[in-house]
Protein backbone atom coordinates (compact mmCIF):
# COMPACT_ATOMS: atom_id res chain seq x y z
CA UNK A 1 0.00 0.00 0.00
CA UNK A 2 2.69 2.17 0.83
CA UNK A 3 5.61 1.21 -1.35
CA UNK A 4 3.57 -0.27 -4.61
CA UNK A 5 1.27 1.85 -5.34
CA UNK A 6 -1.42 0.18 -4.25
CA UNK A 7 -2.85 2.53 -1.44
CA UNK A 8 -6.48 1.72 -2.99
CA UNK A 9 -6.12 -1.50 -2.25
CA UNK A 10 -9.09 -3.56 -0.16
CA UNK A 11 -8.40 -5.98 2.94
CA UNK A 12 -9.42 -9.01 3.57
CA UNK A 13 -8.51 -11.37 6.02
CA UNK A 14 -9.02 -15.26 6.01
CA UNK A 15 -8.07 -18.10 8.49
CA UNK A 16 -4.15 -18.78 8.98
CA UNK A 17 -3.34 -20.81 6.28
CA UNK A 18 -5.85 -21.02 4.34
CA UNK A 19 -6.59 -18.40 0.75
CA UNK A 20 -8.92 -16.28 -0.24
CA UNK A 21 -12.40 -18.12 -1.72
CA UNK A 22 -10.32 -21.19 -1.36
CA UNK A 23 -8.27 -19.87 -4.53
CA UNK A 24 -4.33 -20.50 -5.17
CA UNK A 25 -2.31 -18.57 -3.58
CA UNK A 26 -0.64 -16.63 -6.75
CA UNK A 27 -3.40 -17.69 -9.37
CA UNK A 28 -4.73 -13.62 -9.55
CA UNK A 29 -2.14 -11.04 -9.74
CA UNK A 30 -4.59 -9.12 -8.06
CA UNK A 31 -5.01 -10.80 -5.50
CA UNK A 32 -1.84 -10.76 -3.22
CA UNK A 33 -1.82 -13.27 0.13
CA UNK A 34 0.85 -12.66 2.40
CA UNK A 35 2.05 -14.95 5.42
CA UNK A 36 -0.30 -17.42 4.29
CA UNK A 37 -1.77 -19.79 1.78
CA UNK A 38 1.44 -21.26 0.60
CA UNK A 39 2.79 -18.43 -1.74
CA UNK A 40 5.67 -16.46 -2.82
CA UNK A 41 4.86 -14.02 0.39
CA UNK A 42 4.25 -17.11 2.99
CA UNK A 43 7.74 -17.56 4.40
CA UNK A 44 6.41 -20.73 6.25
CA UNK A 45 7.09 -22.99 4.05
CA UNK A 46 10.63 -21.84 3.66
CA UNK A 47 13.36 -23.58 6.19
CA UNK A 48 15.14 -19.93 6.45
CA UNK A 49 15.89 -18.85 9.95
CA UNK A 50 14.90 -15.32 10.96
CA UNK A 51 13.01 -15.13 7.79
CA UNK A 52 9.17 -13.45 7.51
CA UNK A 53 6.69 -12.87 5.03
CA UNK A 54 7.60 -8.92 5.62
CA UNK A 55 10.99 -9.62 4.42
CA UNK A 56 9.52 -11.52 1.28
CA UNK A 57 7.47 -8.43 0.59
CA UNK A 58 9.93 -5.96 1.08
CA UNK A 59 12.50 -7.59 -1.40
CA UNK A 60 9.93 -7.67 -4.01
CA UNK A 61 8.55 -4.14 -3.71
CA UNK A 62 11.27 -1.78 -2.30
CA UNK A 63 14.97 -4.15 -1.93
CA UNK A 64 17.28 -0.83 -1.47
CA UNK A 65 14.99 0.97 0.78
CA UNK A 66 17.05 1.65 4.45
CA UNK A 67 14.66 2.54 6.48
CA UNK A 68 12.21 -0.03 5.65
CA UNK A 69 15.17 -2.99 5.52
CA UNK A 70 15.98 -1.95 9.46
CA UNK A 71 11.76 -1.99 10.20
CA UNK A 72 11.62 -5.29 8.04
CA UNK A 73 14.74 -6.75 9.81
CA UNK A 74 13.16 -6.35 14.02
CA UNK A 75 9.74 -7.39 13.03
CA UNK A 76 11.76 -10.40 11.50
CA UNK A 77 13.23 -10.97 15.10
CA UNK A 78 9.71 -10.49 16.59
CA UNK A 79 8.19 -12.90 14.54
CA UNK A 80 11.06 -15.40 14.90
CA UNK A 81 11.69 -14.96 18.73
CA UNK A 82 14.70 -13.73 18.42
CA UNK A 83 14.57 -10.90 19.97
CA UNK A 84 17.82 -9.58 22.38
CA UNK A 85 16.77 -10.98 25.65
CA UNK A 86 17.43 -6.92 27.03
CA UNK A 87 14.63 -5.88 25.01
CA UNK A 88 11.74 -8.54 25.51
CA UNK A 89 10.26 -7.03 28.76
CA UNK A 90 9.74 -3.69 26.97
CA UNK A 91 6.69 -2.36 24.87
CA UNK A 92 7.02 -2.94 21.36
CA UNK A 93 5.56 -2.94 18.00
CA UNK A 94 3.92 -6.17 18.64
CA UNK A 95 2.62 -5.32 21.73
CA UNK A 96 1.03 -2.31 20.22
CA UNK A 97 -0.58 -4.48 17.79
CA UNK A 98 -1.49 -7.21 20.25
CA UNK A 99 -3.52 -4.04 22.13
CA UNK A 100 -5.45 -2.98 19.21
CA UNK A 101 -6.51 -6.62 18.41
CA UNK A 102 -7.27 -6.81 22.50
CA UNK A 103 -9.69 -3.50 21.70
CA UNK A 104 -11.04 -4.83 18.51
CA UNK A 105 -10.86 -8.75 18.68
CA UNK A 106 -13.37 -9.44 15.36
CA UNK A 107 -12.50 -6.19 13.53
CA UNK A 108 -8.77 -7.17 11.69
CA UNK A 109 -9.45 -4.51 9.15
CA UNK A 110 -9.70 -1.64 11.88
CA UNK A 111 -6.85 -2.93 13.42
CA UNK A 112 -4.79 -2.60 10.47
CA UNK A 113 -5.83 0.84 9.62
CA UNK A 114 -5.29 1.64 12.57
CA UNK A 115 -1.59 0.53 12.75
CA UNK A 116 -0.77 2.30 9.69
CA UNK A 117 -0.01 5.85 10.95
CA UNK A 118 2.46 3.61 13.47
CA UNK A 119 4.17 2.26 11.05
CA UNK A 120 4.79 5.59 9.16
CA UNK A 121 5.94 6.99 12.23
CA UNK A 122 8.18 4.16 12.50
CA UNK A 123 9.59 4.61 9.42
CA UNK A 124 10.20 8.46 9.62
CA UNK A 125 11.89 7.59 12.65
CA UNK A 126 14.31 4.85 10.80
CA UNK A 127 15.32 7.63 8.10
CA UNK A 128 15.96 9.99 10.84
CA UNK A 129 18.14 7.60 12.41
CA UNK A 130 19.91 7.01 9.32
CA UNK A 131 20.53 10.85 8.96
CA UNK A 132 21.75 10.72 12.27
CA UNK A 133 24.25 7.90 11.72
CA UNK A 134 25.75 9.52 8.85
CA UNK A 135 26.15 12.70 11.15
CA UNK A 136 27.94 10.87 13.71
CA UNK A 137 30.64 9.36 11.02
CA UNK A 138 31.44 13.14 11.02
CA UNK A 139 31.60 14.24 14.85
CA UNK A 140 34.05 15.60 16.89
CA UNK A 141 35.57 13.80 19.72
CA UNK A 142 36.82 15.75 22.28
CA UNK A 143 38.77 15.35 26.24
CA UNK A 144 36.44 17.45 28.94
CA UNK A 145 37.45 16.94 32.71
CA UNK A 146 34.69 13.87 33.08
CA UNK A 147 36.17 11.78 29.85
CA UNK A 148 35.32 11.56 26.66
CA UNK A 149 32.76 14.17 24.55
CA UNK A 150 31.20 13.76 21.25
CA UNK A 151 29.98 16.89 19.45
CA UNK A 152 27.94 16.43 16.35
CA UNK A 153 25.85 18.76 13.78
CA UNK A 154 23.09 17.84 12.06
CA UNK A 155 19.52 18.87 10.74
CA UNK A 156 18.15 16.56 13.52
CA UNK A 157 20.53 17.50 16.23
CA UNK A 158 22.38 14.93 18.58
CA UNK A 159 22.19 11.29 19.56
CA UNK A 160 22.28 10.31 23.06
CA UNK A 161 22.32 6.85 21.73
CA UNK A 162 24.80 6.65 19.20
CA UNK A 163 27.11 8.98 21.82
CA UNK A 164 26.81 7.01 24.81
CA UNK A 165 26.92 3.69 22.67
CA UNK A 166 30.37 5.33 21.43
CA UNK A 167 31.67 5.76 25.06
CA UNK A 168 31.08 9.42 25.42
CA UNK A 169 30.25 11.09 28.84
CA UNK A 170 28.75 13.49 27.09
CA UNK A 171 27.74 15.04 23.72
CA UNK A 172 27.06 18.42 22.57
CA UNK A 173 24.86 19.06 19.09
CA UNK A 174 23.73 21.85 16.52
CA UNK A 175 20.82 21.36 14.53
CA UNK A 176 19.08 22.44 11.77
CA UNK A 177 17.49 25.16 13.61
CA UNK A 178 20.72 26.31 14.89
CA UNK A 179 19.83 25.20 18.48
CA UNK A 180 22.47 23.76 20.66
CA UNK A 181 22.48 21.48 23.87
CA UNK A 182 24.55 19.67 25.95
CA UNK A 183 23.81 16.35 27.75
CA UNK A 184 25.72 13.84 29.96
CA UNK A 185 24.80 10.59 31.19
CA UNK A 186 22.42 10.22 33.68
CA UNK A 187 24.82 8.18 36.08
CA UNK A 188 27.47 10.20 34.97
CA UNK A 189 28.94 12.76 37.91
CA UNK A 190 29.18 15.86 35.24
CA UNK A 191 27.63 19.07 37.01
CA UNK A 192 27.38 21.44 33.72
CA UNK A 193 27.14 24.70 36.01
CA UNK A 194 30.32 25.96 35.35
CA UNK A 195 30.12 25.20 31.47
CA UNK A 196 26.70 27.20 31.93
CA UNK A 197 28.27 29.87 33.65
CA UNK A 198 30.42 30.48 31.02
CA UNK A 199 28.18 30.40 28.29
CA UNK A 200 26.68 32.96 30.55
CA UNK A 201 29.42 35.38 29.63
CA UNK A 202 31.24 34.46 26.31
CA UNK A 203 26.93 33.98 25.01
CA UNK A 204 24.85 36.17 27.21
CA UNK A 205 22.32 37.39 24.73
CA UNK A 206 21.36 33.46 24.11
CA UNK A 207 18.67 31.70 26.04
CA UNK A 208 20.88 29.37 27.56
CA UNK A 209 18.56 26.75 30.10
CA UNK A 210 20.66 24.30 32.87
CA UNK A 211 18.28 21.62 33.71
CA UNK A 212 17.56 21.00 37.71
CA UNK A 213 19.94 17.69 37.02
CA UNK A 214 22.96 19.95 35.80
CA UNK A 215 23.64 17.34 33.44
CA UNK A 216 21.19 19.04 30.42
CA UNK A 217 22.36 22.32 29.10
CA UNK A 218 19.96 23.45 25.94
CA UNK A 219 19.57 26.70 23.99
CA UNK A 220 16.46 25.68 21.64
CA UNK A 221 14.45 22.56 21.41
CA UNK A 222 11.40 21.91 19.64
CA UNK A 223 9.23 22.05 23.51
CA UNK A 224 11.26 25.34 24.12
CA UNK A 225 12.14 27.36 21.14
CA UNK A 226 14.92 30.19 22.22
CA UNK A 227 14.09 33.63 22.06
CA UNK A 228 17.63 34.07 20.99
CA UNK A 229 19.74 31.50 19.58
CA UNK A 230 23.00 31.15 20.41
CA UNK A 231 26.28 32.58 18.75
CA UNK A 232 27.88 30.30 19.18
CA UNK A 233 29.95 27.90 16.60
CA UNK A 234 29.90 24.14 17.81
CA UNK A 235 33.60 23.98 17.96
CA UNK A 236 33.63 26.94 19.72
CA UNK A 237 30.65 25.47 22.40
CA UNK A 238 32.82 22.71 22.09
CA UNK A 239 36.17 24.82 23.56
CA UNK A 240 33.44 26.09 26.50
CA UNK A 241 32.67 22.93 27.53
CA UNK A 242 36.73 22.17 27.97
CA UNK A 243 37.14 25.35 30.07
CA UNK A 244 38.00 27.73 26.98
CA UNK A 245 36.69 31.07 26.33
CA UNK A 246 35.64 31.94 22.75
CA UNK A 247 36.97 35.56 22.37
CA UNK A 248 34.08 36.15 20.00
CA UNK A 249 30.94 33.88 18.99
CA UNK A 250 29.65 33.77 15.39
CA UNK A 251 26.42 32.92 13.99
Amino acid sequence: MRFADAGDAELEFVPAGSTWQSLPADANPRIVHVDTGGGRFDHHQRKVQNLCSAELVRRALAPYDQALERMVRQVCQIDNALAPASEQGFFNINALITGYNLLFPNRPRHVAYAMLPNLDAWYEHEIRQIRLEQAFARRLEFDTRWGLGIAMESEDGGSSKLAYRHGAVLYAYRDGHGWMGVAAQARSKVDLTPVFQALQLVDGDADWYLHPSTRLLLCGSPKAPPRVASRLSLPELVRVIQGERPAQGRR
